[in-house]
This record gives C-alpha cells, structure tokens and sequence, in this order.
C-alpha cells in the first residue's frame, strides 16, 4: 500500500514538474507576438539558405545556415526574447543587438541568388526588434546603421547604383515597420491601461460592496439593539410606573375587602383612595403612549401641520374654521413649534365642545422675536373650560411660562371665545418637551 502511494506521489511530482517546466516555456521562450514572428521569419531564411542557393560553395552555404542558426538561438534565449521597453532590460536588448547584427550580416553576406533575397527581410525583423524596446531615437540610429551595412555589402558585391536602389526600397520598408511597431505599442498600452482601470475599478466595486455589507449589518445589528433597549425601558417604565400603582391597588383593595363588613366608612375612603390611584395610574399610561407616538410636525413645518390639524377638524365637525397667517415663519425651537401645535389643538377641540361655536379663526402671527397666537370662535364662553388639568388650559399656560411667554383665555369683547398666546421665537427657550403637558 506505502509502495503504490510512494509511486503516486513520484508520478504526481513529474507532472507538476513538467507543467510547470511547460508553463515557464510558454511565459519566458514565447512571451509575444514578436518572437513568434521571428522565428517564423529565421525558420524561413534558413530553408532558404538550404534550398535556394545551390551553385554556391558548400563552407559559404555552411556559413550562413551556421549565422541564421545561431540567430534562431539567440531568440529561444529567454532573456533576450523578453523584449519589453524596461530599464532593467535594456542591457539585454543591447547585447542581443550586439550578437544578432553581426551573424545577419554575415549570413546576408555570404548568401546568394533567390536566398540572399530572403534573408535581407531579416532587416525588418531586427529594426522591428530594436523599435520594440529601445527607445525610438536609439531605434533610429540602429536603422540608419545597419542599413549603411547592408548598402556596403551590395556595393561591394554587385554596384552602387544597386546598393542605393535597394537601400531606397529598404528604407520604405524600414519607415512602415517602425510605424506600425509604435501604433502596436501604444494600442497595447491603452489596452493595458484600461484593463488596469477596469481591474481596479472591479477592485472598488467589490469594497464598496463589502463596506456596504458592513454598515447593513451594522445598521441590524444597531436597530435590534435600539430594540432590545426600547423593551427593557417599557418594562422598566411599567415596573417602575404602573407596577407601583397596582401593587398600591392590590393593597388597598385587600383591605377594603376585610372592612366591608364591619366598617363601611373606611372601606368606602379606601375605595375612594383607590379611584384616585387608578387615575393616576391611567394619567401614567396615557403620558407613556403619548411619549410613543410620532410627532405630528414630524417632516413637515408649523403651519403646514396647522393647516392639516383644521382640515381635519372640517371634515369631522363640518365647523368653518380659517387659518390665516402673517410675517415669514421662522425656524422654531421643537419644543415651542409643538406647544403652540397643541394650542390651536386645545382651542379647536374647547370650542367643539363647550362653546356651541360655528365659526372659529386661528390666526399665526410671526415677528423677528416672537410669534403671536390667537384663536377667536363666535360661540358662548363657560366658566372653567379647560381648568380640569391634563391636557387643559392650565398645564397649556404652564407650559408657555416655561417657555417664556403667556396664555391669556376668557371671552373676547366682541364676543365669543379668545385664546390668545405670545412666545419668544428664541431657540434659548429650547427645553424638553413633556406630550403629556399640552399633548394629546
């Protein structure tokens, strides 16, 4: 069993050598197009050499196929193949220039009929190797260079006229392969560019989405203990609140139960107690829901919650109710904007019932230090309205004192009902607001 798990493991170990062996030929041998090229464009000039050259002596046919071969070699070298325009490669350009231009002069050299037609193009490849990764100024001195060679050679073997035609048309070729060398490169860069920007945008995306995550899952996490402590405070309020009134309840219920037969009286001021402390107890619990509802100037300003409040008081009570205003609204403190919200809350709602009222005008004044509210109905005025306490007249002038300002309510001259209330506009009066003062 050890055995065949040991040969597992060499066999496994062979194929990932070879495919990384495999892999690294691929990266470092074939990196690109232009190497590709080249190879085809040697492999091409050595049939050539081979075969198109057959009345040349046999030590000058071994010459140039020995030239070209070593040139093929030069471009399976990996460090040489790499022919990026980098700083830390440009040295190994150099060199291969170095090597590569001398054996294709030789090889041009020494070859003859339809093959020396061939290699010639290798001028091409090694001017599109120079304008690949050096810079064009050195690109364009290496060109004029080796098109001087390749001149002299044909001056010397055939004639001068020949060299300067041939040179003429090399040139054409030469101007059109470095053209097209630098379209390529700068195509290649924008691509590269672009997939770098789109890479790191895709990069953005995704740690915005992340950072999005987050904060939703934070934002849970927050609302459920936003939750969690809102429970724990209605049953602290309730323990604390209602709890105490119900045990005082409970206690004093017991002991009426065991005076109701022999002591009447007590039992009945017992009982008495005990409406007094399940009023209390209701008051308790009408101030903790009124605490929980929304506010109704919640997203909306002080007149535009006026003007909402009488429309409703239309449709309900068919009274005809005007709603004027004067002077720009300024930006009221929370606490003031409601108490005077309550305000025509409380008039509308004393005029509905106690005044047999058919007509009722609220009037909001604003000046750039106070606001002046006044709420005038046409019905009869009764002795008390609102003195009761809770959400009445009296807890309403409490209120605005502490703001203050003042509540003046009785009949009007004229006739009819007046309640009439003036407030600093100042946010200094900001104070916490209690809905079971001057809130329904």
């Amino acid at each position: 069993m050890s055995l065949h798990t040991s040969n597992e493991t060499h066999r496994s170990g062979i194929r990932s050598m070879v495919t990384r062996v495999t892999r690294a030929w691929r990266q470092e041998i074939l990196p690109g197009r232009v190497t590709i090229i080249a190879l085809v464009m040697i492999v091409g000039a050595l049939i050539a050499a081979v075969t198109a050259q057959p009345e040349t002596l046999l030590w000058r046919r071994g010459i140039v196929v020995g030239a070209l071969s070593l040139l093929l070699a030069l471009n399976l070298i990996p460090p040489f193949t790499n022919t990026r325009s980098r700083p830390e490669s440009l040295w190994r350009v150099a060199l291969y220039l170095t090597v590569a231009s001398p054996l294709y002069l030789v090889a041009f050299g020494m070859s003859s009929g339809p093959a020396s037609s061939v290699i010639v193009m290798l001028l091409f490849l090694l001017v599109g190797q120079a304008t690949w990764a050096l810079p064009l100024a050195a690109a364009l001195i290496y060109a004029v260079a080796m098109m001087i060679g390749v001149s002299a050679i044909i001056a010397f073997q055939v004639s001068l006229e020949a060299a300067l035609q041939i040179a003429a048309s090399l040139g054409f070729g030469i101007v059109f392969v470095m053209m097209f060398i630098q379209l390529s490169q700068r195509y290649e860069q924008q691509t590269e560019h672009a997939e770098a920007q789109r890479a790191r945008a895709e990069e953005l995306l995704a740690q915005l989405q992340a950072s999005h995550a987050e904060l939703r899952a934070a934002r849970e996490r927050e609302l459920k203990m936003a939750a969690i402590e809102e429970r724990v405070r209605l049953a602290r309020d309730i323990h604390d609140g209602l709890g105490h009134y119900l045990t005082i309840l409970n206690v004093q219920l017991q002991a009426a139960a065991r005076l109701l037969q022999r002591d009447p009286q007590r039992a009945a001021a017992v009982i008495a107690t005990c409406r007094e402390v399940a009023q209390t107890a209701l008051e308790e619990v009408r101030r903790s829901v009124a605490a929980m509802q929304p506010s109704p100037l919640d997203g909306q300003s002080l007149d535009a919650a006026i003007e909402h409040l009488i429309n409703e008081f239309r449709t309900s009570t068919a009274l005809d109710i005007h709603f004027e205003q004067s002077g720009d609204l300024p930006v009221l403190p929370q606490t003031l904007a409601m108490t005077l919200y309550r305000a025509v809350q409380e008039g509308l709602t004393n005029a509905r019932k106690h005044s047999n009222a058919t007509r009722i005008v609220v009037n909001l004044t604003c000046l750039p230090e106070t606001v002046h509210l006044a709420i005038r109905d046409n019905g009869q005025p009764v002795n008390g309205v609102g003195q009761s306490g809770g959400f009445g007249l009296t807890g309403l002038r409490e209120r605005i004192e502490r703001l203050g300002g003042s509540l003046h309510a009785g009949p009007h001259p004229d006739g009819g009902f007046l309640l009439d209330i003036v407030a600093p506009a100042d946010a200094r009066n900001e104070v916490g607001y209690d809905p079971g003062v001057t809130g329904r």
